[in-house]
């Protein structure tokens, strides 16, 4: 699969067309090999992620994650929180404007966390549900060779 051309972004704002090696999803451009050693050497963009640019999400994909994060009150802003007295996300200015009085609002990250905490406790539940079954299920072979022998 041949991978359409990425210039870099970089070098494109100082006017040179250079291709791209890795694409940067936080800052959402190709960089080429040069500014890909500096990403990783200011501190900064040294942590963001780097991705071959096979795996570029298509620019649709892009503009359509872009607009499940926005703010719907503020098109610039992310949505950051979650106030589960409204069941509605918001940015850092809805939170401090609407929401100010709310008795649970919560950053997304927090929630992502605490569900997985629950996956722990449910995968342990489902866990027991299926040992539990294995054991009627054995129960009711027995119970089904016993009244096979009685009528035997």
């Amino acid at each position: 699969m041949s991978v359409k051309q990425y210039l870099c972004g970089p070098c494109s704002e100082e006017k040179t067309e250079i291709e791209g090696v890795v694409y940067c999803r936080e800052c959402d451009e190709s960089l080429c090999g040069q500014f890909k050693r500096e990403h990783a050497r200011i501190k900064v963009s040294k942590n963001h992620k780097l991705c071959d640019l096979a795996d570029v999400p298509p620019q649709e994909k892009k503009e359509l994650l872009k607009s499940l994060i926005a703010c719907p009150n503020h098109e610039k802003e992310k949505v950051v929180y979650l106030c589960k007295d409204h069941e509605t996300t918001c940015c850092n200015k809805c939170a401090m404007a609407d929401h100010r009085k709310c008795e649970e609002v919560k950053v997304l990250s927090d929630f992502l966390n605490d569900i997985n905490v629950d996956c722990t406790g449910l995968k342990t539940l489902l866990h027991d549900l299926q040992q539990q079954g294995e054991r009627l299920l054995e129960h009711e072979r027995k119970h089904e060779e016993l009244v096979f022998e009685i009528e035997s």
